[in-house]
């Protein structure tokens, strides 16, 4: 069963770079899956207003949607140009949204898919949260920077939560096609059951991969930035960790790990909640 993954473009208020474009095709070229590009054509509700402030909101408007339709019409072509390059198999499929509803619409989107792919940004967070929270499918994050696609070692963000068991199963074919595995768990930014880790290192093992296991401490650094450069230092292509592991109150309030990953990623990053 061939793999099937989505890629959301959002055109307004600002488009989606090409770079996402490039990390997306690159990527699905090396899971040998097919692209399947939802390309936003944004619709804007009129807004009541007295003569003559009318005729100024109308165009208005009409300026925001037609840079929707141009944005969209770049993107799509990007994304045709480089999946053709790349001899994968793309499908762009354009799809109507009034703003406020943007992010819902593509949350029921990727429910059709293995997984989304998407670009980490300040801009794009209400739409991350929302596929993560509504979708029910993981979610692949890349920074700006490209990215090579090829997937041979996997860091694991081990906490042992549900939340992780499940970023685990989205992450299962990635797994399949790495040679190493290196389960990383920050002692001092909540409880680690070793033992439990010990024994899902022994599973990982069975199946045929290479596994390391590290402890280490933050010392008062970000967790996720600690996580990161210690996956970084293993040159692992992937890091694998649980969303939103406390409620979204006390996740916005303390930060975390999983906020902490939007804001400052550096590496690409399988997320599912």
């Amino acid at each position: 069963m061939k793999p099937q993954f989505h890629l959301p473009l959002v055109t307004y208020p600002e488009s989606s770079s090409f770079a996402i474009v490039q990390n997306a095709v690159d990527f699905a070229r090396h899971q040998k899956a097919d692209l399947t590009a939802s390309v936003l054509q944004v619709r804007i509700p009129a807004v009541r207003q007295s003569f003559p402030l009318a005729i100024e909101a109308e165009k208005m408007i009409s300026e925001a949607e037609r840079f929707s339709r141009d944005s969209g019409e770049a993107v799509s072509e990007t994304v045709r140009d480089y999946a053709q390059k790349a001899g994968i198999h793309a499908f762009v499929r354009p799809f109507e949204a009034q703003e406020p509803f943007l992010a819902s619409t593509l949350a029921e989107l990727s429910r059709a898919y293995d997984c989304s792919l998407v670009e980490a940004s300040e801009a794009a967070r209400p739409i991350i949260e929302s596929i993560l929270f509504e979708s029910g499918r993981p979610l692949v994050l890349f920074p700006p920077d490209n990215f090579c696609g090829r997937i041979d070692t996997a860091a694991i963000a081990w906490d042992g939560s549900a939340a992780l068991s499940r970023a685990l199963t989205g992450a299962r074919p990635f797994l399949e096609n790495a040679s190493r595995v290196v389960l990383i768990s920050v002692t001092d930014d909540k409880a680690i059951d070793e033992t439990a880790r010990d024994r899902f290192a022994t599973v990982l093992g069975n199946a045929g991969l290479n596994v390391e296991a590290v402890s280490i401490k933050a010392h008062g650094e970000q967790a996720a930035n600690v996580i990161q450069f210690v996956a970084k230092e293993n040159y692992a292509d992937l890091l694998v960790a649980g969303a939103f592991g406390h409620s979204r109150l006390r996740e916005f309030i303390l930060g975390g790990v999983t906020r902490s990953l939007l804001a400052n990623l550096e590496m690409p990053a399988l997320l599912s909640h």
